[in-house]
């Protein structure tokens, strides 16, 4: 029998998008459904997207000093060159979603899905998917400041070519994590890494923090 990978790796869909048309922001409204349509270059300050859905489509070039995308449901679609400091998105689900080119201050994920999502040349300031259910992710070629995973429910998720400044697994559960392609400066929760894989230098560079968390006592 062929030996089973370990850690599994992410299972990413495929994007592939339709033939889009050309949408107008001005049209967008809270609750609204949106499928097949591109959104290019528009600045979307002060718009309130609650419980928009996005189906088949790309969101380019967007600017906002703040997205409110709170129980959004983005679906099948590729989200690019983003620029925005602040993005509100508390319950949203994102599925089958390539995020990538952007910059964002602070990505607001709490209590939400994200299920076959790539991340790709992203610098993000600090993601929180506290309590989220995070289900095959890729971070690749990205600058994260902070991750917090608080409470979350993580299942095949890995890191390519991405740093992370401060990782917070508190309370997390982890199943198939791959930590090794990343410079993990510190870790929050270390009680709760199990599940994870890491190296061995990771492991020289976390054992004082994991014997103080045991209450050991290193002396050379």
């Amino acid at each position: 029998m062929p030996r089973c990978e370990t850690p599994a790796p992410p299972k990413l869909r495929t994007l592939h998008l339709p033939d889009l048309t050309p949408g107008d922001p001005s049209v967008l409204r809270a609750h609204g459904t949106y499928e097949a349509l591109s959104f290019s270059g528009d600045d979307l300050t002060g718009m309130d997207l609650t419980d928009v859905g996005f189906s088949d489509c790309s969101l380019a070039a967007l600017n906002a000093h703040e997205l409110e995308l709170t129980r959004a449901r983005v679906i099948d679609s590729h989200l690019h060159h983003l620029d925005t400091p602040t993005v509100s998105a508390a319950y949203a689900a994102l599925r089958g979603v390539v995020v990538e080119d952007s910059r964002l201050g602070v990505l607001q994920c709490v209590e939400g899905t994200w299920d076959s999502v790539h991340v790709r040349n992203a610098k993000i300031g600090y993601v929180s998917l506290r309590g989220a259910t995070v289900r095959d992710v890729r971070f690749t070629g990205c600058v994260v400041g902070e991750l917090d995973l608080t409470g979350a429910a993580v299942q095949r998720v890995s890191f390519d070519d991405t740093e992370v400044g401060t990782l917070d697994v508190s309370g997390a559960t982890l199943q198939d994590v791959d930590l090794r392609a990343v410079d993990l400066p510190e870790i929050t929760g270390l009680a709760h890494l199990r599940g994870a894989t890491i190296n061995e230098f990771q492991l020289q560079h976390l054992a004082p923090a994991m014997a103080a968390q045991l209450g050991i006592d290193v002396e050379g």
